[in-house]
């Protein structure tokens, strides 16, 4: 009997992903262990006969996530980029390496993706809000928020960081990918090359599922919730999808959702939703937000200069995609 998990984009169930499992995760050597971490609900899947030593590899995989939220979550007071962010427009903070080398990525991501991902989007506060009563933001509101909006403003001298004042750096859009990877990386360093580490929906696998590949279903954009517009079978390397239906509300017919184009300040246009496979979840991540905001024109043109493979729903709802989606892609 088919087992059907749904995978969320944080602790309130927003959907992106739906994996299916042959056997419940008690059973044939499946260690599954679910924690709220980083604003979402986080699972790891260890495939062996090792328990104790599984259960050991899910610690120390759990254990470098909240180093990575410790460091790199804009929502913790005390963290580096915290710091950064509170010193805007005064003076520069000194920073870990790590969290360094995290800021000069994320600019070259931005000049990669026509500056669709900007990591200073955090500037435009919380005009932007789906939570409770929802009401769009005036034009003025946008404007004069989308004007805080600049990574080319950020200055790193060695492992020093400076924004100017007004500007906040959010890492949302890129450090749970890269906490996906290290969770990977520390579950293969205890010995383990069969599991799936899934970020509330940044997914990374490796090896096999108890023999099988890891299969890993897209959700229909606009399909109830658990519906799969397909599936991929993967035994190595991310699947992370964005859409328009993971948090968003409808006004007078107009839908407004949470990706934001930093060129506009308005919910991007171009896209149902996007989904990408990458060998790391960090660049997946990235990829998908802008590709999303970039529509399938541009945006397959982005994946294929980087090496990723992408699915794009257009508004209309037709599929586009990469050559080498299409060949691991199976339409529901």
């Amino acid at each position: 009997m088919w087992r059907k998990t749904l995978l969320g984009l944080g602790i309130a169930g927003l959907l992106v992903a739906v994996r299916y499992a042959a056997h419940r995760e008690s059973e044939n050597g499946l260690l599954k262990v679910q924690r709220p971490l980083m604003g979402t609900v986080w699972t790891i899947e260890v495939a062996g006969h090792q328990p104790e030593a599984a259960r050991k590899a899910i610690t120390a995989a759990y254990t470098e996530l909240e180093r990575i939220d410790r460091m790199m979550s804009e929502w913790r007071p005390d963290s580096p980029i915290s710091a950064v962010n509170a010193a805007a427009g005064k003076h520069p903070v000194d920073v870990p390496a790590e969290l360094r080398e995290m800021l000069e990525r994320s600019i070259h991501y931005s000049e990669i993706t026509e500056g669709v991902f900007d990591v200073t989007w955090r500037g435009m506060g919380n005009i932007w809000r789906f939570d409770g009563a929802f009401a769009p933001p005036s034009p003025h509101e946008v404007e004069e928020a989308r004007k805080r909006i600049n990574y080319r403003a950020i200055r790193i001298e060695g492992n020093r960081v400076y924004i100017p004042a007004g500007m906040n750096i959010g890492l949302g859009g890129i450090a749970k990918g890269y906490a996906v990877d290290r969770a990977s990386q520390a579950l293969k360093k205890e010995g383990f090359e069969n599991f799936l580490v899934d970020g509330g929906g940044d997914i990374l696998v490796s090896g096999t599922n108890r023999g099988e590949p890891w299969r890993l279903g897209i959700q229909d954009p606009r399909a109830e919730r658990g519906r799969m517009t397909g599936m991929v079978k993967l035994t190595a390397g991310a699947l992370v999808t964005s859409g328009d239906y993971e948090r968003f509300r409808i006004v007078n017919g107009v839908r407004y959702h949470h990706i934001i184009d930093p060129r506009t300040g308005y919910p991007a246009n171009a896209s149902m939703s996007v989904s990408v496979l990458a060998r790391e979840a960090e660049k997946a991540v990235v990829l998908a937000k802008g590709i999303f905001i970039l529509g399938a024109g541009k945006g397959l043109d982005l994946a294929r200069r980087e090496n990723v493979d992408a699915l794009v729903v257009d508004v209309q709802g037709k599929r586009h995609m990469t050559e080498g989606f299409a060949r691991q892609f199976e339409q529901k």
